[in-house]
């Protein structure tokens, strides 16, 4: 696994229980193993605005009882553009963040998938490019992944989904260089969902289980 240095932390998508408490501890893990931590603000958007804080130990202190998360979170419509993908890329850049731990849904790990593979791979600078099975040569940057629903297996697979704004549709891309480092399944991360979503995606997380054995 390719050593990063400098880790950017981002909470995606709808708030969780726990997302504190798991911002607290990769933060005091990371500067207690020499890394620089970047909180981002406001989960994409804040990628794309280049709203990014320095984290360390008293800026993480007793914000594990707070609710909500402390960076934020927001759905972003412009990260489905090229514009914005380009965007947020630059700031990855421009903070030296050559890792990456997504704190959220699927749809968190599928972007942090794709930032990740074109920071490596350039060439595939225009996210449409990435659709299908794409011949990246390069390990997309170590992402470490924080579910907080279940039912995507986006933090264990080869495949993320990724939308096409321009022409409203939804791209599945495959590839062998984007599975994050580290998965971290915590099921307390779901304790505060509806008990009908979390039967939905726990159902739903099952029946892959079960296809993934029935085809080998």
């Amino acid at each position: 696994m390719k050593r990063f240095n400098t880790i950017g932390v981002l909470t995606s998508g709808g708030d969780a229980p726990g997302m504190n408490c798991a911002i607290r501890a990769i933060t005091r893990r990371a500067l207690a193993n020499g890394l620089k931590v970047k909180g981002i603000i406001g989960g994409y958007s804040g990628l794309i605005k280049g709203e990014i804080i320095d984290l360390d130990a008293r800026a993480v202190s007793n914000i594990e009882n707070l609710g909500g998360t402390v960076l934020l979170t927001d759905r972003c419509d412009e990260f489905k553009t090229e514009e914005g993908m380009a965007k947020a890329i630059a700031t990855c850049k421009k903070n030296n963040i050559d890792g990456i731990i997504a704190i959220g849904g699927g749809s968190s790990m599928d972007t942090a998938k794709a930032i990740g593979i074109i920071i490596e791979n350039p060439e595939f600078a225009d996210v449409r490019s990435l659709e299908g099975v794409a011949p990246t040569k390069n390990p997309c940057v170590p992402i470490i992944a924080v579910p907080t629903t279940a039912g995507t297996a986006a933090e264990v697979t080869i495949n993320y989904v990724i939308t096409d704004a321009e022409k409203n549709r939804k791209m599945v891309c495959v590839d062998v260089h984007d599975i994050p480092v580290v998965a971290v399944v915590d099921p307390d991360m779901m304790a505060t969902m509806p008990k009908s979503l979390t039967a939905a995606t726990g159902m739903d997380r099952r029946t892959f289980g079960c296809l993934s054995i029935s085809l080998g």
